[in-house]
């Protein structure tokens, strides 16, 4: 496989604590822009332990006053099909991080359903939702100003998970998820609508990451994350120096 195609910039933090700080700067200066050019701003946000963090720094006192909440619309990159209060949930850690600190006449947040009769329920009403907010024609993707992801062990980004069947979709929006090794059942956007974003975002710390980032930047693979490739965009991975310890990027 050969490596990473779009245009990319790594930004390496000496702790996890900077790493949030850089993260949070970036997306506040991209939203700005996205809201004086288009009039509204659209961000995909992860689930996972690393972006915790960003957001609720994004939604402290020292950055909260400083997004326009009121312009941007939050969507989920995926959800396991858990109810919203369980703490597995994606919903439940943003909520709690982030949307919780502010004022909820403020935000536009478009989660996941996953109160549905199945998980296959859950993922076309997902698909539903994005096409009526981008008002999209059939077979169009939605384009997202700034995708949020996370990156597993295992290679996996959202839940798109090694060797699954949702890899290789190439006409829906979200689809549903059922991975052997992984608990849940799962929704997730569709690798032709990460590739369309105008930003990717990668949050990757710890050492346990080390080894397969190494093997993403270097193009020696075939993890779903290396496969986010925006095809008029680019990814900026913000690592921290012990995710960053195999790369030649410190």
């Amino acid at each position: 496989m050969s490596p990473i195609t779009a245009p990319r910039q790594m930004s390496t933090a000496k702790n996890y604590e900077e790493l949030c700080l850089n993260a949070v700067e970036k997306i506040l200066a991209l939203s700005r822009k996205a809201v004086q050019n288009q009039g509204r701003c659209t961000i995909v946000l992860s689930g996972g332990s690393t972006p915790a963090g960003v957001y609720s720094l994004m939604a402290s006192p020292n950055y909260s006053g400083q997004f326009d909440w009121k312009n941007i619309h939050f969507f989920l990159g995926d959800e396991r099909w858990v109810l919203w209060n369980s703490p597995r949930s994606n919903y439940k850690m943003i909520m709690d991080s982030l949307f919780s600190q502010l004022d909820p006449s403020l935000y536009n947040f478009h989660p996941i359903q996953t109160n549905t009769r199945d998980v296959t329920a859950s993922a076309s009403l997902y698909e539903k939702e994005l096409a009526r907010f981008f008002a999209l024609k059939p077979h169009e993707f939605p384009r997202f100003d700034l995708v949020l992801l996370g990156l597993g062990q295992d290679g996996h980004t959202a839940s798109l998970i090694p060797d699954d069947p949702a890899l290789h979709e190439s006409a829906h929006l979200a689809v549903e998820v059922e991975a052997k090794g992984y608990p849940e059942k799962r929704v997730t956007l569709t690798l032709p609508v990460l590739n369309q974003a105008h930003a990717v975002f990668f949050l990757v710390s710890g050492p346990d990451k080390a080894q397969v980032l190494q093997k993403i930047i270097e193009g020696k693979n075939n993890f779903p994350a290396g496969q986010v490739n925006p095809q008029h965009g680019e990814v900026t991975w913000f690592l921290d120096q012990q995710a960053a310890s195999l790369t030649r990027v410190k």
